[in-house]
């Protein structure tokens, strides 16, 4: 799958579980991050910098995601085999 679709795909996800995702500049001098899994005011959310790559849209997206449990979700394989890399490239991850 190619990352665009892939990216359109790990949306799709987050839409179903009701975690919105929004993209925004983040990155300061002062704040040098690239984005992830938040709370505000409650709300689960995922904040991703703007103006990364697809590519790195879609990774940071997938390592927010693999942070639920999906087991029970329909994934196409590139989406599972996606968060699946994120589970294991971050090891320390909670699951819900």
């Amino acid at each position: 799958m190619q990352n665009e679709g892939l990216l359109t795909a790990l949306e799709s996800l987050a839409e179903q579980l009701q975690i919105p995702v929004t993209y925004a500049t983040l990155e300061t001098e002062e704040l040098p991050g690239r984005g992830g899994l938040c709370v505000i005011h409650g709300e689960r959310r995922i904040i991703i910098e703007r103006t990364l790559t697809t590519r790195e849209k879609a990774r940071l997206l997938a390592i927010g995601l693999a942070q639920f449990d999906l087991e029970d979700v329909f994934l196409l394989p590139a989406v599972r085999e996606a968060i699946e890399r994120a589970k294991s490239a971050q090891p320390g991850l909670l699951r819900e």
